[in-house]
């Protein structure tokens, strides 16, 4: 009897990776390296850190790893997770791996970032944390509106003093903190690390005693913890901090004891809570697990992630193999040297190349000097389009992107390209969901689903509605002070058993309420997110709103409105799912709505954080001084850490280059502002001065028929008709 189980299991085993392997569209071998394939085929019951430089193909890499767990390995689909950093990032691999193993077994993958895979196991789990698997995620917006209303209720004008995104970080700071060092809480770090100076706005200026400001910082954090526990919300650092509360359970839920491997992508990226969610995890799967990342672009030590945490895994797991991949498929020889120079000072980094069989080795990367920094600006804009008027219809635009270190440099360039006709956009471009006016239009829906969405019911009553600012900040207050939630507050203030009436808000309360139930009584008659939408545009008087809150955009302000309606219209309504349900999935469309159009015909600018993981056929560097590269503030305490860090930065930017790279610099700049404005000399930055001489021009080169031939190879396009975009 056991001889016919066992063979009955490996016939349902073999006929299980037959149907995988004819859903397959692509082989996931196909095309690999040596390196490449030797950490797709390494044994699976081992840990392995895939040391994957720039444009090496390590989400190539990581995804065939996937397919090969599946398909030779035979690991169950739902038994492999994948934990990468950005949702698009998540999007691509997902896409990549239905390739190889269809659609079905790829949507069974536990794959995402941090913030969705803990998602998924709390809403299945939630219990076990003491947590109503129904809560709601509100986002960084979301938060920083909350947290202006509480602040404006303790000090009015305190929200005009400190920055609201800047304390949201300092609030998930001190609690991820406080999560991995159990003997202090939130409310102590916060104490001990409240800076006025960083808190406050740029620009500011504080007419009074600093010292009154950071006196309310621990009570805003008081009244936003209430506020989100009372409504069963989480922010983004809750999320992570309740996902590693589950994973680190002695008896965990039996989904998460039957993974059988962890890969996680940008490893390097990883900050502390991070590292013990994966930790969790791997534990379950016996250690097996697979990370791919890079040291060498390792830039995001002020959010806590750091080169330490490879360090942490080869201690944790000693028997972690390291695989290295140095074949680049992106960049030419030249911009290659030059990178490697760069990043080869930091002489603690772990030893390792990159290569390219890429030939001839290209145009060396261009280090130029300008007298001013107008100069340098006009120098980039005049060159992109000589560029483009001679690569003999190769290079567009779109083509070319700007990397600046800061935004402020950004607002510099702009009206330098905007004189010379040059079209540009600067990412982040706001997603249509970002849009003030689409925000309040959503937030209709939301209020719908949940009354306990307190900023929803902000947005909504101090937008359409009209109340005024200060009661509805009077009514927050009231609602923490009663430890209710917001909306149960305006119940109360509209049935008349608050005695505290705030007289100004009773209409906009009301007329809230009112409108909220008939949406909610449409919605359970089975009306679509479209029907909704529209119906409250017309209770409101939407339309009427948006042309005084937003005269002089009223019209962009409208199309963006129609295009919501067009998406609404449009969204396929699964009829056989609750109308609730309808309602959340055309939610989620439109948060995955894509931020960036794919064919602009625009230069980019965007920071040097910003652009990692994109690339672009040609790159301009400006203002590499000191001061920008290394940043002032790394400068200030000389920490070596952080100097090797903005190091590791601009070799980011350097290896975004696929074929032209452009380091410009002024030699003076204008220090000071108005009366005591003046110019000063500054130096070259320490990262490219000391460069050999034979990898860089010290002027824009001429393009050499062999040069766009190579730029042909590289960017695989014929005319520019076939350019695909990369950013």
């Amino acid at each position: 009897m056991q001889r016919t189980l066992r063979v009955d299991s490996r016939l349902r085993l073999v006929s299980f990776q037959l149907n995988l392997r004819r859903m397959s569209t692509r082989n996931h071998l196909e095309g690999l390296n040596k390196q490449q394939r030797l950490a797709v085929e390494f044994p699976p019951n081992n840990s392995l850190q895939i040391l994957a430089g720039p444009g090496t193909g390590k989400t190539r890499v990581l995804t065939s790893r996937i397919a090969e767990l599946v398909l030779r390995h035979s690991h169950p689909p739902e038994s492999i997770c994948a934990v990468t950093f950005t949702r698009k990032a998540s999007i691509e691999m997902k896409a990549r791996v239905r390739e190889y193993l269809g659609v079905e077994s790829a949507n069974q993958l536990r794959l995402g970032t941090f913030h969705s895979v803990c998602t998924s196991y709390l809403r299945a789990y939630g219990p076990w944390v003491k947590l109503d698997p129904e809560f709601s995620i509100w986002s960084k917006t979301d938060s920083t509106l909350l947290l202006k209303y509480i602040a404006e209720g303790l000090c009015k004008g305190l929200s005009r003093k400190i920055s609201m995104n800047k304390l949201y970080n300092l609030f998930a700071q001190a609690k991820e903190k406080a999560r991995l060092d159990p003997c202090r809480r939130p409310e102590d770090i916060l104490e001990a690390s409240i800076n006025f100076q960083v808190l406050a706005k740029s620009g500011s200026s504080d007419d009074g005693d600093p010292l009154d400001s950071l006196g309310y910082i621990s009570e805003i954090y008081s009244g936003y913890s209430q506020v989100l526990t009372k409504s069963n919300a989480l922010d983004f650092t809750d999320l992570l901090i309740k996902g590693l509360d589950l994973f680190q359970l002695r008896a965990k839920p039996k989904e998460i004891g039957r993974l059988k491997h962890i890969l996680v992508d940008e490893f390097q990226d990883t900050n502390g809570i991070q590292y013990l969610i994966l930790k969790e995890l791997f534990k379950a799967a016996q250690g097996s697990i697979s990370v791919v990342g890079d040291p060498d672009q390792s830039i995001y030590g002020w959010r806590g992630a750091g080169m330490s945490m490879h360090v942490f895994l080869k201690v944790d797991l000693p028997e972690t193999k390291d695989i290295c991949l140095e074949q680049n498929y992106r960049s030419t020889s030249a911009i290659l040297d030059f990178s490697l120079s760069v990043i080869s000072q930091d002489t603690t980094r772990p030893q390792k190349t990159l290569f390219t069989l890429q030939t001839p080795v290209g145009p060396n990367p261009a280090k130029k000097a300008l007298a001013t920094e107008d100069v340098e600006y006009t120098s980039i804009a005049h060159e992109i389009k000589r560029l483009i008027e001679n690569s003999d219809g190769i290079l567009g635009h779109d083509d070319c992107a700007i990397l600046v270190r800061t935004k402020f440099i950004a607002t510099r360039i702009t009206p330098v390209l905007e004189a010379a006709g040059i079209p540009f956009r600067v990412l982040p471009e706001r997603s249509l969901i970002d849009l003030p006016e689409i925000k309040t239009l959503i937030a209709f829906l939301r209020m719908i689903m949940k009354t306990s969405d307190t900023p929803m019911i902000i947005r909504t009553l101090v937008g359409p509605l009209g109340a005024d600012k200060e009661a509805v900040t009077t009514l927050l207050h009231r609602s923490i002070e009663q430890k209710n939630i917001l909306f149960h507050t305006l119940e109360r203030l509209q049935n008349g058993t608050d005695p505290d009436t705030t007289p100004s808000s009773i209409g906009p309360v009301t007329t809230l309420i009112r409108l909220r139930m008939h949406l909610k009584t449409r919605l359970d008659m089975g009306a679509t997110p479209s029907e909704l939408l529209r119906d409250a545009i017309k209770q409101t008087d939407y339309y009427t709103y948006l042309k005084k809150k937003h005269a002089l955009q009223y019209e962009h302000c409208i199309q963006n409105v129609q295009r919501v309606l067009q998406h609404a219209r449009i969204f396929p309504n699964n009829m056989d799912s609750s109308p609730a349900s309808r309602v959340y999935a055309f939610l989620n469309f439109m948060r995955d709505l894509s931020r960036a159009k794919i064919k602009t015909g625009k230069v980019t600018l965007l920071t040097c954080h910003a652009a990692k993981g994109l690339e672009w056929p040609v790159v301009f560097v400006p203002k590499v001084i000191e001061g920008v590269f290394p940043h002032a503030k790394s400068l200030v305490d000389d920490v070596e850490t952080e100097i090797a860090q903005e190091r590791r930065l601009l070799y980011v930017a350097c290896t975004r280059s696929q074929s032209l790279l452009y380091m410009t610099r002024p030699e003076t700049i204008f220090e000071g502002r108005n009366a005591d404005k003046r110019q000063i000399e500054v130096d070259e930055s320490r990262f490219t001065k000391t460069i050999p001489l034979e990898l860089h021009d010290k002027q824009f080169s001429d393009i050499s028929k062999g040069d766009l031939q190579l730029f042909k190879d590289i960017l695989k396009r014929n005319s520019k008709d076939d350019a695909p975009l990369q950013a």
